[in-house]
């Protein structure tokens, strides 16, 4: 809305589940094969390096800052996407494509060839959200003993990844 944009989104019909992206991760795979991966971080570079020409994968490495709460009820424009109300009327999973008009009104099809159709929920009238909130305010820890179990597979890594592995937010006990 804020840009004037309307967006289709498309949803693959089962049994015709081949699309672009399995050729990136079939790609990212070979790359990965006989490779170690002491580190997070290693993933990006194997995935930087798995497609050389035209040019390398775009990767971008991410952290808990990176993660928006879009869950938050009073940033919906709708309660529900589901396009029937009661029992036996079809439900989200049914849906082959949604519209996003640059209004801010959603519109979907069942099928591909039909019309676009008005959910059955009204539209909650909104303010244009510039920004959403952190859905992380620091690093999630892991349990102690998940941080107790990969302390004791410093022992296989190289020594230079060992503080990635120390500075690990974790529960005590």
């Amino acid at each position: 809305m804020q840009h004037q944009v309307a967006i289709i989104q498309k949803y693959l019909e089962v049994g015709h589940t081949q699309m672009e992206g399995d050729c990136v991760h079939s790609a990212i795979e070979r790359k990965l094969k006989n490779r170690l991966i002491h580190l997070p971080s290693d993933y990006l570079w194997v995935t930087k390096e798995a497609r050389k020409n035209p040019c390398e994968y775009e990767t971008v490495m991410v952290d808990y800052t990176f993660f928006k709460k879009y869950s938050a009820p009073e940033t919906w424009r709708y309660t529900s996407i589901r396009p029937g109300r009661k029992a036996g009327d079809p439900k989200v999973n049914d849906i082959r494509a949604i519209f996003y008009d640059n209004t801010g009104l959603i519109k979907f099809k069942l099928d591909f060839d039909s019309d676009w159709d008005s959910f059955p929920q009204r539209v909650n009238k909104i303010a244009i959200i510039r920004e959403y909130a952190s859905l992380h305010r620091n690093r999630i820890p892991i349990t102690y003993q998940k941080y107790k179990h990969l302390q004791e597979l410093k022992s296989v890594i190289p020594l230079d990844c060992h503080s990635f592995y120390d500075s690990l937010p974790h529960n005590e006990h």
